[in-house]
């Protein structure tokens, strides 16, 4: 708790540079702090962050809800149509009580440099000699927050919530016959006040979740392959071919979704967002979506000291799909009555397809639009031997 821990910052500078008082040999002039428990009193963390417990907090709460209709089919084929609903309310959210004033911030879409110079102007500190830790100046924009004899003041709050509705479908083949199968579709939107889009805002952004995924199909299935020994063909065979042509089993794990939303953080955008997206047969690893849609690149020319407008994350914009296709062999040895043996093959992600990353949303980054990473792991082979007794 704060006053119980106590991090020393190194201030390699009290005068933005002028003079240095710390160096790489001795990078705390001034000692180490020691926590004081509750004996600084009011003066506990001055010049530093805060992470203060806030007094009223709740448990959280989800309430979920689904209506949904069965109808069993010929051939022992089952089908399901669902709606499946989800309400969070009470998440918690980390609010920064120590912003500056949204009122001082550019609301211009672009950089605006009369601001960003009004709010980093240096000020002698006024707290300077009353705490080790304060330097000699001290920005306008640090002057104007709340606390400004404090750093951030982060708290966590029982405010945000989420909202999350879907469509279910599912077909279920009952194991029979030595076969089942399972397939299932999803159509979903998940939603999201989570975090604020401006440190100086009053309530949490809603937003598209990270977790979205709108589409995800998945399907499973078992079969017993109908020779040897019990089973439709070669039920009268000698054991001794039942040995290696019976008990064989074959099994699939199969699932596919959509890829997640993309963000690019408080950017400078001018054109049409419509034209970010590329088509499917456009895209590759080194230009995923249309970087030069309306981005402005240069670093020197991006938002600072400002109320930022820019969404965090856009529905028709988004990573890779991801693709999973498991597969098994299985073959069981009875050898006596209370004694069996199996061997197990298992292939994971079989057609060895390659599942990307997101890609680089960084507009000042060089890789800006590039995928530079993989997301699972190459074909994976599985050999088992089990004895059962």
């Amino acid at each position: 708790q704060t006053g119980y821990s106590q991090s020393t910052p190194i201030q390699a500078s009290l005068d933005s540079g002028l003079t240095y008082r710390a160096t790489t040999a001795n990078p705390f002039p001034g000692g180490l702090l020691q926590p004081q428990g509750p004996a600084g009193g009011l003066a506990t963390n001055l010049g530093q962050g805060l992470t203060p417990y806030y007094r009223n907090m709740k448990q959280g709460y989800a309430q979920r809800w689904s209506f949904g209709l069965q109808h069993v089919l010929p051939g022992q084929f089952l089908v399901e149509g669902s709606y499946v609903a989800n309400r969070g309310t009470r998440l918690d959210v980390s609010r920064q009580l120590n912003a500056t004033p949204a009122e001082y911030l550019s609301r211009s879409p672009l950089r605006d440099q009369t601001t960003i110079d009004f709010l980093s102007r240096q000020f002698a500190n006024p707290f300077r000699g009353t705490n080790p830790i304060y330097g000699a100046n001290i920005t306008r924009a640090n002057l104007l927050r709340p606390f400004p004899h404090f750093g951030g003041i982060a708290v966590e709050e029982p405010i945000g919530y989420s909202w999350y509705h879907s469509l279910q479908m599912r077909a279920e083949r009952r194991f029979a016959q030595g076969f089942t199968f399972q397939m299932a579709y999803t159509w979903s939107k998940l939603m999201e006040a989570i975090e604020f889009l401006n440190e100086a805002d009053t309530v949490p952004y809603e937003s598209l979740s990270s977790f979205d995924r709108p589409h995800r199909i998945t399907a499973s299935g078992i079969w017993e392959v109908p020779v040897g020994k019990g089973r439709k063909f070669g039920g009268g065979m000698h054991r001794a071919a039942d040995f290696f042509i019976g008990g064989w089993q074959i099994g699939a794990i199969v699932a596919v979704q959509s890829g997640a939303p993309l963000g690019f953080g408080n950017a400078i955008f001018i054109g049409d967002i419509r034209n970010i997206p590329l088509a499917a047969g456009d895209r590759d690893v080194d230009r995923w979506f249309n970087i030069n849609a309306g981005f402005n690149r240069n670093a020197n020319q991006q938002l600072a000291s400002n109320y930022r407008q820019f969404p965090l994350r856009f529905g028709h914009i988004r990573g890779d799909n991801q693709n999973s296709w498991d597969f098994s062999i299985v073959k069981n040895f009875p050898i006596y009555e209370s004694f069996k043996a199996q061997f197990r093959a298992d292939a994971y992600n079989a057609w060895n397809m390659t599942n990307f990353n997101n890609p680089n949303t960084a507009p000042t980054n060089t890789a800006f639009g590039r995928i530079t990473g993989t997301a699972g792991d190459a074909r994976n082979w599985q050999l088992s031997l089990k004895v059962m007794f």
